[in-house]
């Protein structure tokens, strides 16, 4: 091989990378909140466009909470600090999600997501104040906008990976580059960046926010024995020590002006009081190996050692070696014959077998096909559709084709198992849901706490309780002071 460049090749060169060097030249922007020129590759009208996109999905993935008066407070509160950003100019939106992981993030454009996990850990206006003002931030300074300028710059692209393929990717409900965009975790600077922002346009409204700083402790203490995170992480590095950067913060923000700063702790709480805590029951559960729909009154079975994931779209379970995939959904047409014909017809199918089965005595349509992916791979696919009620549904079990004998049994499992729930204590379960309480008498927080049993569904102990208070078991706990306990209706 020579190693001397020719230089009939620096003309090629320029070929390749003059586009991109002109893109380059042509997308250095004045960034909002630093003033600064800045290389970005997105426009804020892609920007918008792209949040505009991913909500609809995201909406219908996670699901709104069925609360109007508390997701009203919550876009009233966003829209508060909207107004004093670095870009009121920004159409933004508030979304509550039903949502029982402790989570809150942001897609470019303006779009900014709280679940009621993460509301439930709350503790005060204030802190809720803190962690909205976060988000804002992140799209303040463009930081999704960076991410996706930084990974196209090296060649990574935003792409989102599944253990079978490509092939997952036509059921999966979430995609597009902003959903994407999400699996990019911010780095310390843009986690600080959005931290001092946070802080700036909560006290700008009038909000303490050294109760943002007690909710990173509170994110610290969730952390689990075996290291890992909080579905926070998902979107967040380590809370680890930011809790005394956001004190510090807060501390010199709130000596440069007057105040007053506002917590409203108790106004905020006794919004709470009901809010559903944990996972939804009626909205299906595992037990004995058996997964649970209580509000559309069906069951099937989940092959042992599987994991399953459970959202308002679909139901995913996989393969504990990760080479198996079942997920059940919904299905388009107006017949099972015509959901089958139309998911067959689909470019790149190939038709391997079809023919009529029984569900117990529910009658459905089973297909297999074969799928090849961009690498040469093949994947089958053996989907079978029926009607429960008014609906269409269809399970669809993936695997490589090389393992289909191995898999067949269990993918058929699944479906053949599936039957109308008829046990009452399903049907009518209830969830675990808030109790906001003043304490009767003072003393330690498990003292006063212990009067008030946990429902074991809950699967909480007093620690857990008190953590939810963002409080320890000792701590001192006045006559009047208001807890959140747990109850079901």
């Amino acid at each position: 091989m020579n190693a001397r460049p020719r230089l009939k090749s620096i003309p090629v060169i320029m070929a390749l990378f003059l586009p991109l060097m002109m893109t380059v030249l042509l997308s250095c922007a004045v960034n909002p909140v630093t003033g600064k020129r800045q290389l970005n590759l997105m426009s804020e009208s892609q920007e918008v466009a792209l949040g505009a996109q991913a909500d609809g999905s995201i909406s219908a993935q996670y699901g709104l909470l069925d609360d109007s008066e508390l997701a009203a407070y919550v876009e009233a509160l966003g829209q508060s600090m909207a107004a004093v950003s670095h870009r009121p100019h920004l159409d933004f939106h508030f979304r509550l999600l039903d949502d029982p992981v402790v989570n809150a993030f942001a897609l470019p454009g303006g779009y900014v997501y709280i679940t009621r996990g993460i509301l439930a850990y709350l503790n005060s206006e204030a802190a809720l104040a803190g962690v909205i003002g976060h988000e804002i931030g992140h799209v303040t300074a463009r930081h999704g906008a960076q991410q996706y300028t930084q990974q196209t710059l090296m060649g990574v692209g935003l792409m989102v990976g599944s253990a079978l393929s490509e092939t997952v990717a036509q059921y999966a409900d979430l995609g597009g580059t902003a959903l994407q965009l999400l699996l990019l975790k911010y780095g310390r600077d843009h986690e600080r960046q959005s931290d001092e922002l946070g802080v700036q346009y909560a006290s700008d409204v009038g909000y303490d926010t050294r109760d943002m700083a007690e909710f990173f402790r509170t994110l610290d203490r969730l952390t689990p024995p075996d290291g890992r995170l909080p579905s926070w992480a998902s979107t967040h590095p380590d809370p680890g020590e930011r809790h005394v950067t956001v004190l510090e913060l807060s501390e010199q923000r709130q000596a440069a002006g007057p105040g007053p700063y506002l917590t409203e702790r108790d106004a905020f709480l006794q919004r709470l009081d009901g809010l559903m805590f944990g996972p939804n029951p009626r909205e299906g559960f595992v037990r004995d190996g058996i997964f649970h729909h209580p509000d559309m009154a069906f069951r099937f079975p989940v092959p042992a050692g599987w994991q399953l994931q459970n959202t308002r779209t679909q139901v995913a379970m996989m393969s504990g070696q990760q080479d198996a995939l079942v997920i059940f959904t919904l299905a388009e047409g107006e017949s099972e014959e015509d959901a089958a014909g139309r998911f067959v017809s689909q470019q790149g199918m190939v038709l391997l077998d079809q023919g009529r089965v029984y569900l117990g005595s529910l009658p459905a349509v089973r297909t297999l096909v074969r799928i090849t992916a961009q690498d040469g791979s093949t994947q089958v696919v053996m989907s079978t559709f029926f009607r429960h009620g008014d609906l269409l549904f269809v399970f669809h079990g993936l695997c490589a084709e090389a393992g289909y004998t191995t898999h067949r049994s269990v993918l058929a499992s699944v479906p053949d198992g599936f039957r109308t729930e008829t046990d009452p204590d399903v049907l009518q379960i209830t969830p675990v849901v808030l109790d906001v309480v003043a304490a009767p008498v003072a003393g330690t927080f498990a003292e006063v706490a212990g009067r008030y049993p946990i429902p074991a569904e809950a699967g909480m102990d007093m620690t857990g309780l008190a953590l939810l208070n963002g409080m320890t078991t000792e701590t001192r706990v006045e006559r009047g002071n208001l807890l959140k306990t747990l109850t079901k209706p």
